[in-house]
């Protein structure tokens, strides 16, 4: 790496409810391309079963993080990473500055936030105007196997929490 080069940090961005193969696709790609890897595990405030969003949030913080560190030492990436959790904050426009702040992010690396899923223009613009680079990863469709043993094509944690009644 050239001495004025900045350092490519690749930003993976997600609840991981539950962690699935098209996260670990991702994550995977991720370590390919950067040089050190920061998760932030979004929806990060607590969230009891009374809640209403409790269907789209079913598991707890340190579940997340254990799934998450049980997959990367499996993998046993050699490039530096680190885990923080974010907590959901309004309004949206707020989103990027508390995530720089939550994951301890400078604007002396080159700082990537990897999607799945589309977001909308305004968001986008909000991300790239505090610096962010954007990169969109095409979600393909992976095979799960359910508790039940039943193989299904799916492409997200919200069919993995309906097929499991999560």
């Amino acid at each position: 790496m050239k001495k004025d080069q900045k350092i490519r940090i690749g930003i993976f961005l997600g609840r991981l409810q539950p962690q699935h193969r098209g996260h670990e696709k991702m994550i995977e790609q991720i370590f390919k391309e950067n040089d050190k890897v920061v998760f932030c595990i979004g929806s990060a405030q607590r969230i009891r079963k009374s809640d209403p969003d409790s269907k789209n949030n079913p598991l707890s913080n340190k579940e997340r993080i254990k799934r998450l560190k049980e997959f990367l030492d499996k993998k046993k990436f050699s490039k530096p990473y680190k885990i923080f959790t974010a907590t959901d904050i309004q309004p949206e426009s707020a989103w990027p500055e508390h995530l720089k702040k939550s994951c301890n992010l400078t604007d002396k690396t080159t700082n990537t936030v990897y999607f799945g899923d589309p977001i909308s223009k305004e968001y986008s613009s909000y991300m790239r105007n505090a610096g962010f680079e954007l990169k969109f990863i095409d979600r393909k469709k992976f095979l799960y196997r359910t508790k039940a043993n039943t193989l299904h094509r799916i492409s997200s944690a919200t069919e993995i929490r309906k097929l499991e009644n999560i």
